[in-house]
C-alpha cells in the first residue's frame, strides 16, 4: 500500500514564457530538447530555437534506498514492469507527459531500427584481412557471368559472411586491379565496399600462381575493370570454377565486393524513360547518389558519376519473408519475366522495381580525390550534369509532374552564379519532395514549427504501425529500400529543417 517514491527534483533556471506567435503548451519535439530539459515542464511549453537534439541517455534516479535500477527511455519496452513506469512518467494523470514520453520512445525506436537496417547491409568493420583465403569464397550454384556496365560479375557466398550473397568482379588487367590503394574509410550503404582483392603472381621456379590479399578499402581507377575477359574471348571463361582460386590459376585478377549489382544507372535510363513513374524514380536514385557523395566528401573522397559506373542493387528475397509471400513473388516474377521475353529482354529493371521495390544505389570511389581542385564545385557540376542526363532522356511533354519540377528547380540552383546549395541541402530537398511535409496540407501558407512537429508525430506513429504489421502478418511484403530510406528520414529529421526546406520548395514549385 506504500505509494511509489517521488522522483528527485532538480533546481534549474527556467526560460521565459513563449512568445505570442507560439501556442501555449505546444508539444515539444524531442529533436529540439536537450536531455536535461525533459524533467522540467517549463521547458516543454514551447520549442527552444537555440538548442539541438542529443539522444536521450539521461538516467532517472530513484529515491535513495529503492530497489528499482536506473532507467532511461531507451530501456522502456513492453516488458518494463509497471512499478518502474513512474520513474519515466512522472504522472499518469497528465496526458501531455505520457504523450511526450511515448512520442520520444517511438523516436528512439525508429532511430534504432534505421541503424539496424543499415548495419545488416554493411560488412563487419573490424575484420582480419589476412585471414581471407581465395578458397573461402565459393561461387553460388548455377552462377553465370553477368555483364553489368563495363564489369563482369559472378555471385559468391562465403562461410566468413554467412547468409550473404557477395559479388565477384573479374578485372581485365592485374596491375590496374591492385595498383590503387587508399586509406580505409567507414562503410556506407551507398558506397562500394571491397572485402578482398586477389591477384595472381607468377612464380617461374615452380610455375604455379600464388595470390596475395590487398587492402579491402582500395578503390579502383576508372577504366581498370573490363566488360570482356582478359583474353578477349567469351565471358564463359570461368566454366568449371568453384571458388576464386580457380580464377587466379587462370591468370585473372578478382575482387570480392559486398554487393552484387543487377544493373547500372545507364540501363535504368535507357529502359525506363517511358515509365509513368520515371520522375519519382529518378528522385529516389538521385537522393541515394547525393547521400553517397556526402559520405565520400566527409572522408575526403569522391566518385566518378558516370551512368555506366553507378550500380543498382536489389535484395535477394529469402524464406524469411514468409512462404506465402515468397510464392506470390515467384509467380509475379515468372509472369513479368514472360512479358520481358516477349519484348526482347526489355523491362527487366521495371520488373525488379515492381516486385522488389526500389533498388539501392552503389557508387565506386575514385582512387584519389586529392587531385580535385575543388571538391564542392566538382560535385555540383557532376550532379547538374546528371540531372540533365535524367531529364533529357524523356520528352518534356510526357511528364509535367511535381517531381520533374523539383528536379528542374534543383538544376537551376546548381547553375546559379552564387555558391549554390550544399550536398546536405540537396539531400533534404529531395527528402521533402518525396515524403513531405507538403505546405498545401497545412492551413497556413507558411507552416509553423508546431504544425510540422505534429505532422512528424503522426507519420512516426503510423510508421511504427507499418513496421508492426510487416513483422506480424506473414503475407505482408518486406520493406523495400525506399521504405528504409523514409524510415531514416522520419527518424532523424527535425521540425526546423522540415519547415525551412518545405517552405522554400513548395512556394517555388507553386509559383511555377
Amino acid at each position: 500500500g506504500t505509494p511509489p517514491p517521488i522522483p528527485k527534483k532538480r533546481l534549474a533556471r527556467t526560460l521565459s514564457l513563449p512568445s505570442a506567435d507560439v501556442p501555449t503548451l505546444a508539444p515539444l519535439s524531442p529533436l529540439q530538447r536537450h536531455p536535461h530539459n525533459f524533467d522540467n515542464p517549463l521547458y516543454m511549453l514551447a520549442p527552444i530555437s537555440d538548442t539541438t537534439f542529443q539522444e536521450e541517455m539521461e538516467e532517472f534516479e530513484p529515491v535513495r534506498g529503492s530497489p528499482v535500477p536506473l532507467l532511461s527511455f531507451s530501456q522502456l519496452s513492453f516488458d518494463t514492469p509497471d512499478e518502474h513506469l513512474p520513474y519515466l512518467f512522472s504522472s499518469f494523470d497528465d496526458q501531455r507527459v505520457v504523450f511526450q514520453g511515448i512520442q520520444h520512445r517511438h523516436l528512439l525506436f525508429l532511430r534504432t531500427m534505421a541503424q539496424s537496417v543499415e548495419a545488416g547491409i554493411l560488412l563487419a568493420s573490424e575484420r582480419d584481412i589476412s585471414s581471407y583465403q581465395p578458397e573461402d569464397f565459393l561461387l553460388c550454384e548455377g552462377s553465370t557471368p553477368n555483364q553489368i556496365g563495363e564489369a563482369v560479375y559472378y555471385s559468391l557466398h562465403s562461410p566468413k559472411f554467412p547468409g550473404r550473397v557477395l559479388g565477384l568482379r573479374v578485372h581485365k588487367q592485374t596491375d590496374e586491379a591492385s595498383s590503387a590503394q587508399t586509406k580505409h574509410q567507414p562503410s556506407h550503404v551507398n558506397v562500394q565496399d571491397v572485402a578482398a582483392c586477389f591477384r595472381p603472381i607468377n612464380n617461374p621456379r615452380n610455375d604455379f600462381i600464388m595470390w596475395q590479399s590487398q587492402d579491402p578499402s582500395c578503390p579502383f581507377k576508372p577504366g581498370c575493370t573490363a566488360g570482356q575477359p582478359p583474353d578477349g574471348g567469351s565471358t564463359e571463361y570461368a566454366t568449371g570454377c568453384m571458388n576464386t582460386q580457380c580464377f587466379l590459376t587462370k591468370g585473372h585478377s578478382v575482387s570480392v565486393e559486398r554487393d552484387l549489382p543487377h544493373a547500372t544507372l545507364e540501363d535504368f535510363v535507357q529502359e525506363s524513360t517511358a515509365c509513368l513513374g520515371y520522375d519519382r524514380q529518378v528522385c529516389v536514385l538521385l537522393l541515394q547518389i547525393l547521400m553517397g557523395l556526402q559520405h565520400l566528401h566527409i572522408s575526403a573522397s569522391a566518385a566518378e558519376l558516370k551512368p555506366c559506373e553507378i550500380f543498382l542493387v536489389w535484395p535477394n528475397r529469402g524464406k524469411e519473408d514468409g512462404r506465402n509471400k515468397q510464392e506470390q513473388d515467384e509467380m509475379e516474377t515468372s509472369r513479368l519475366r514472360e512479358k520481358v521475353e516477349l519484348t526482347g529482354g526489355k523491362g527487366k529493371i521495371q520488373m525488379l522495381w515492381r516486385t522488389h521495390g526500389s533498388p539501392r544505389v552503389v557508387l565506386a570511389p575514385l582512387s584519389s580525390a586529392a587531385s580535385l581542385p575543388n571538391a564542392n564545385i566538382y560535385i555540383k557540376s557532376q550532379i547538374g550534369a546528371l540531372i540533365q542526363y535524367f531529364l533529357s532522356s524523356q520528352e518534356t511533354s510526357l511528364s509535367k509532374s511535381l517531381y520533374r519540377r523539383g528536379l528542374l528547380y534543383l538544376a537551376s540552383l546548381l547553375q546559379s552564379e552564387s555558391s549554390g546549395p550544399q550536398v546536405a541541402d540537396m539531400v533534404a530537398m529531395l527528402q521533402v519532395l518525396l515524403w513531405g511535409p507538403r505546405v498545401p496540407l497545412f492551413d497556413h501558407r507558411r507552416p509553423t514549427i508546431t504544425a510540422v512537429h505534429n505532422w512528424l508525430t503522426i507519420k512516426r506513429a503510423l510508421l511504427v504501425m507499418k513496421l508492426a504489421e510487416r513483422g506480424l502478418i506473414q503475407d505482408q511484403s518486406a520493406l523495400d529500400w525506399e521504405d528504409c530510406m523514409c524510415l531514416r528520414y522520419l527518424a532523424f529529421i527535425d521540425s526546423e529543417t522540415a519547415v525551412s526546406v518545405s517552405t522554400k520548395l513548395w512556394l517555388t514549385l507553386n509559383m511555377d
